[in-house]
């Protein structure tokens, strides 16, 4: 979340929200104090504290970190990545675990997200998160055997390509474009970021490498960052519409901090992607 626009509600909401996201953390350190079981993805902690104390403007970046666990002879890798109003906002946590093929994987991690909808907002709930993916990932793996035959299809699963789009409530920081474009290119990743109000990214690749694009930019800090729409590419040569990645510059005359809708929409149908316009702003 970036400062500028923010007002003094927002943020004594903002850093009653960091200060509930520490108290759980240190819960959390307390229950798993191994070596190795609790890792923080960016060290920001001291930032958060002086934001929280109000001898920093800098807004923190969310709190990211993953989770190492043992169960039975399962090894169970959790991503978490808070929001900046969680628990107001619900977090994003993603499940891997070495005795889990990508197609059981890919089941326990829908299953996760539908659990987390019967969560209440407002509630610190990353325990009962934890909890319920103990109880239930050994059920994922008897119910899921699949026969030999199935190898070959489990395999193509793992190689499909994909598209994502993404939208955001506003992208205006440089460092955080520069990133968003670094990250992409390192990646071969295709597409393009429209900076401005609102933001939008669109890129293409292999799954793989769009998921590490995803799981490093939603780490930084955002008001709003969601994939709106996600595409499943049977052939990258075929069905890739982009050559490289850059940043679109549509901005309106009259505000130069608002992207030009009207030319997005040029560039969108241009590219044949007028349905997903209209998908992305609920035409």
């Amino acid at each position: 979340m970036d400062i500028e626009g923010t007002n003094n509600s927002s943020k004594e909401r903002f850093v009653e929200c960091l200060t509930q996201q520490l108290s759980e953390l240190e819960l959390l350190e307390s229950m798993y104090p191994n070596k190795g079981d609790l890792i923080l993805c960016n060290k920001n902690i001291k930032d958060i504290k002086s934001f929280i104390e109000n001898n920093s403007e800098y807004v923190p970046d969310n709190l990211d970190f993953t989770l190492n666990l043992f169960n039975n002879q399962f090894k169970i890798e959790i991503s978490i990545n808070l929001p900046s109003f969680y628990p107001e906002e619900g977090p994003d946590v993603y499940i891997r675990c070495n005795q889990l093929n990508r197609m059981q994987e890919t089941l326990i991690n829908s299953q996760l997200q539908e659990f987390m909808k019967t969560i209440n907002r407002g509630e610190l709930c990353l325990y009962t998160i934890i909890t319920w993916i103990q109880e239930h990932i050994e059920d994922i793996k008897l119910s899921e055997v699949l026969p030999a035959e199935e190898t070959s299809t489990s395999k193509l699963f793992d190689e499909k390509f994909s598209r994502l789009w993404v939208y955001s409530h506003h992208i205006y920081n440089k460092k955080k474009r520069e990133k968003i474009v670094k990250k992409a290119k390192e990646l071969n990743l295709t597409g393009f970021c429209l900076p401005g109000k609102p933001g939008i990214v669109c890129i293409e690749g292999e799954t793989k490498d769009c998921e590490d694009w995803w799981r490093e930019i939603k780490c930084l800090n955002w008001q709003k960052l969601v994939i709106q729409k996600s595409e499943v590419l049977e052939c990258l040569e075929n069905d890739r519409k982009f050559t490289n990645f850059e940043e679109l510059q549509f901005q309106s005359n009259n505000n130069t901090k608002f992207s030009n809708m009207s030319e997005f929409s040029k560039f969108m149908n241009l590219n044949g992607f007028q349905s997903i316009f209209n998908e992305l702003f609920g035409l």
